[in-house]
């Protein structure tokens, strides 16, 4: 199975949680189990492998605002 990296924003935090799914939306369907509101995205882990993943997610949420 595949792995995807869920970048999420709400109001119990923000972060990146690395999850194995069928595809982009079941991704987004086992993410909003535990984080049902707030903004959502994802994409292929392989695409942030070796980056930083902080650095990611503040330039994700200054994206989105």
């Amino acid at each position: 199975m595949p792995r995807f990296a869920v970048f999420f924003d709400d109001e119990g935090g923000a972060g990146i949680q690395l999850v194995m799914a069928m595809d982009e939306g079941h991704a987004k369907d086992i993410m909003r189990a535990t984080h049902p509101e707030g903004r959502m995205s994802v994409l292929a882990a392989a695409l942030i492998e070796g980056q930083d993943r902080h650095a990611l997610l503040a330039r994700w949420l200054r994206r989105k605002q």
